[in-house]
């Protein structure tokens, strides 16, 4: 079984592997028309979304399976609750504070 997240909006379709890691970024035409700003902010958003969507799919999985793990033992396996994956304005603070 492969667990990707999967999410399209605006012209932009992305895919994650559960734990975050981008598998795929596609654009279509009207994509490059919401301008650099708004077409970044998008692929953020659409990464971090699909993300949410691939660990919840295979935090299911793993529980279905095996049961009895903690909100810790899945923040180790990299499979964060979905509340603590960051939205866009805590990521952008995070990446203010990193430059």
């Amino acid at each position: 079984m492969t667990i990707i997240g999967r999410v399209q909006r605006d012209g932009v379709s992305v895919e994650v592997a559960p734990g975050g890691a981008l598998r795929s970024v596609e654009l279509e035409p009207a994509a490059l028309q919401l301008g650099g700003a708004k077409l970044a902010k998008t692929i953020l958003t659409l990464v971090r979304e699909a993300g949410r969507h691939a660990n919840q799919d295979a935090e299911e999985a793993i529980r279905a399976q095996l049961g009895g793990l903690s909100d810790e033992d899945f923040a180790v396996l990299g499979l964060a609750a979905y509340d603590e994956v960051p939205n866009d304005d805590q990521a952008a603070a995070a990446d203010e504070g990193r430059r």
